[in-house]
């Protein structure tokens, strides 16, 4: 009953639609009759205008026969003329689709149920197109079984797209069970991934809608521009018209069906497939080759080529690709995947892509008039495929892009590139900044003896006595390093001829979290054979430096041990205060919770009952 009653409904709702898409043509066609004709045309043949201009937006081919007098008036030979008429006025087709698409939406909330009401829509729009489809039968080109049929795909295929895409969002239990059966082919046909073959493919139709949408918009873009920089010509040809008032009106909602045919052009025209306006025309970004157009406004926004520049306007298409993964994937699967899945993604979206823009750009060529101008629009094919491989170049591009990791680069560059090169990228880059500077400052300041005539002491032999020596608990950061490679080189007496290097088999990178590459020293000729270590003084008789720089330095060490150490007693006292608050804030907030309880037979203080003793044996309880 409930499928019965959601079918009625949505038939009812589809010859709203119907409705709709008749008004917007039938209200102006009847101000045009009253106003324009002073009612001089019978209705029937208003109507049957109506109503072939309605079957026209839905793909149904048209005939129209003129008489001498009509050809001549159209710059033609006066002779009896009959052509046919395909283009369709994509303005009122847009009205039925996205009102289709709005009802399997709806529809989609329904579950199983919703399937039924496709079917009630299907049918309720069929039943309106074959009454409208009766009033155009002495222009249409086609039987009335097919204007019905191509009528009702173009609302079923809308209301079936909202239909889907509502049930794969909301995962209702039959879109889960179909899921589950094609994981199941996948894996009989033995291919891996079948368990992640879902959000992988919701991330490829996501990437291949928003590059669609992207082209689109980019579209709009190009056919605003054509129009504000053809303005002038635009007015020149609409003054040339001399209509009145009302007769503006109505071209102007003419020139408004058609401005989606338009921005298909326009996507065409930025694809570097251009379109033609008769046989024989091209309209490319790399030239312009016309011949006599039909005195419609619109086609003053014609541009010129670019001739050698026009190669830019293919270029921003692919960086419009690249823009839209960088935007849209930095939390999607392509970070997360591995590298030929994440290029296999965006491969298949601009597959998506350039069939969508074949269908869309079908849909846009037709007949305008006899002759020449049988041939009107783009070459659905080559605009398809130039999107295939445009889009498909942007997108790996910015894939690619997306998954670049600095630190990855970094750590493969080789060890004799320059530091400034190596660190670029990294994630301690004030760290790296700090050591960078510090180095550059000891390697500036003046020293007692030639650098030349010193050899150099690994950084580990040096900083590992100094460590034990002062007990410093925490890691050394680069600064600090560089501060006592500054010390030791200027500190080292220049009579020291042997010095031992000790035993400690340290690599430099091991001081902490901070990465370092190997420094040494700078001191005088030490050897490593000899007995004598190298000592730094005790905190407690420090031996004199001969720069303040050392000084400052060992203070800064002793300073931060001293804060530490206060610092963990006092957290730590800290903490067994706060557990002891804890404890007394709970205990207070129960009490609190009972004596304002809602729960009159509560009492907030109730009087212990006496247990009393049962008579029997009992068997003794473990916790007693």
């Amino acid at each position: 009953m409930r499928s019965l009653v959601t079918a009625v409904i949505a038939a009812i709702e589809a010859v709203a639609v119907a409705a709709v898409g008749f008004a917007s043509i039938v209200v102006p066609a009847l101000l045009l009759w009253a106003v324009t004709f002073t009612l001089a045309a019978e209705p029937s043949t208003v109507f049957s205008g109506v109503a072939a201009t309605w079957s026209l937006a839905h793909f149904a081919p048209l005939t129209l026969a003129l008489t001498p007098e009509d050809a001549l008036s159209f710059g033609l030979a006066p002779t009896a003329v009959s052509f046919g008429l395909t283009l369709a006025p994509l303005g009122i087709t847009l009205i039925t689709a996205s009102l289709a698409l709005r009802s399997g939406w709806r529809l989609g909330t329904r579950g199983g149920v919703g399937g039924a009401g496709l079917l009630g829509g299907a049918a309720g729009f069929g039943v309106s197109a074959a009454v409208i489809a009766g009033f155009a039968q002495p222009f249409l080109a086609w039987p009335v079984t097919g204007v019905i049929a191509v009528a009702v795909l173009v609302y079923a295929v809308p209301a079936t797209c909202g239909f889907l895409l509502r049930a794969a969002r909301e995962e209702h239990p039959w879109w889960r069970a179909m899921v589950r059966q094609i994981q199941r082919g996948v894996e009989a046909l033995g291919l891996s991934g079948a368990a992640a073959l879902p959000a992988r493919a919701a991330e490829t139709l996501r990437l291949g809608g928003a590059a669609i949408a992207g082209l689109l918009l980019l579209a709009g873009i190009a056919v605003a521009v054509a129009l504000l920089t053809g303005y002038g010509q635009v007015i020149a040809l609409t003054q040339h018209l001399q209509l009145d008032p009302l007769g503006s009106l109505l071209l102007f909602l003419a020139q408004l069906a058609l401005l989606p045919v338009a921005v298909l052009w326009g996507m065409s025209w930025l694809t570097g497939a251009g379109f033609s306006v008769g046989a024989g025309t091209a309209v490319t970004p790399f030239e312009t080759l016309l011949g006599p157009v039909p005195a419609l406004p619109i086609f003053g926004a014609i541009p010129q080529g670019w001739g050698a520049a026009g190669a830019i306007v293919p270029a921003i298409v692919v960086l419009t690709g690249i823009a839209l993964v960088i935007l849209l994937g930095r939390n999607s699967e392509l970070r997360r995947v591995s590298w030929p899945v994440a290029l296999a993604i965006p491969a298949l979206a601009a597959v998506i892509a350039g069939l969508v823009v074949t269908g869309l750009a079908a849909l846009s060529t037709g007949a305008i008039g006899p002759d020449r101008l049988a041939v009107t629009g783009p070459e659905p094919w080559l605009v398809g495929g130039l999107v295939m491989a445009e889009l498909g170049a942007g997108l790996l591009l910015g894939t690619v892009a997306l998954r670049i990791d600095a630190s990855r680069v970094r750590a493969v560059l080789p060890d004799g590139l320059p530091e400034s090169l190596r660190s670029f990228g990294a994630a301690g880059g004030a760290g790296a900044a700090a050591a960078s500077s510090a180095t550059e400052t000891a390697a500036a300041a003046p020293s007692s003896s030639s650098a030349d005539d010193h050899e150099t002491v690994p950084l580990a032999d040096v900083l590992i006595p100094f460590e034990e020596e002062w007990g410093r608990p925490d890691e050394i950061t680069a600064s600090e390093i560089a501060a006592a490679e500054l010390a030791a080189a200027e500190s080292a007496p220049a009579e020291l001829a042997e010095v031992q290097t000790g035993t400690h088999d340290v690599e430099s990178a091991e001081f902490g979290t901070t990465a370092l590459d190997t420094a040494e020293f700078t001191a005088e000729a030490l050897d490593p054979d000899a007995t004598q270590p190298f000592e730094f003084p005790g905190p407690a008789e420090p031996a004199p430096r001969s720069t303040q720089l050392f000084d400052q330095h060992e203070a800064e060490l002793v300073e931060g041990a001293l804060a530490e150490a206060e610092y963990a007693e006092t957290e730590q006292l800290d903490s067994d205060t706060l557990d002891d608050s804890e404890e007394v804030d709970e205990a207070s907030a129960t009490e609190a919770l009972r004596a304002y309880s809602w729960d009159d037979s509560v009492d907030p203080d109730p009087d212990p009952e006496p247990k009393a003793e049962r008579p029997g044996w009992r068997l003794p309880r473990p916790w007693r």
